[in-house]
């Protein structure tokens, strides 16, 4: 009986582990394509999509900036910066990894973005990023936490006339 009872304690474990790691690569192959979606939103410089991807208590901590929290004024940021004459960025995403439990995870990456100087010629900044995601109730994966900072003195870029 004991032995019967170490037995399934053991294969319960194990079968435990097994649904964890399950769960993890789970999560980390739907982070993967909301990543992707995400990167293709911000190369396609789609407003709404791009802030689909945030939570509603979402918080986005930008380079020389304050922190921007909520949706609505993290939408109102990515309009900002696809409003920068000349704005074009590029990123690739380097890791993902994701919680045993399948619930929460992050991308990590680095980007190039090319936008128009102040002087009427164009500007590169390097930088990386991370992201953290966490799946919500309805099981999308949405960020609740973005932070990016550049690689240089970020670059004086020319401001969009359209505010």
């Amino acid at each position: 009986m004991v032995r019967t009872m170490l037995l399934l304690t053991a294969g319960l474990a194990i079968s435990s582990c097994n649904s964890n790691r399950r769960d993890a690569g789970d999560a980390i192959a739907e982070i993967k394509a909301a990543d992707a979606a995400l990167s293709d939103a911000v190369s396609k410089q789609d407003l709404e999509r791009i802030a689909s991807f945030y939570a509603e208590d979402a918080v986005l901590m930008p380079t020389a900036e304050p922190v921007v929290s909520g949706k609505a004024a993290i939408r109102d940021e990515w309009k900002h910066v696809l409003g920068i004459p000349g704005m074009h960025n590029v990123s690739v995403t380097k890791h993902i990894d994701a919680s045993q439990s399948g619930d929460l995870g992050y991308t990590r990456g680095a980007y190039t973005s090319r936008m128009v100087g102040q002087s009427g010629g164009v500007v590169t900044e390097p930088g990386k990023w991370v992201s953290i995601w966490k799946k919500q109730d309805d099981g999308r994966w949405r960020i609740v936490v973005d932070t990016f900072n550049t690689d240089i003195m970020p670059p004086i870029h020319a401001e969009s006339t359209a505010h």
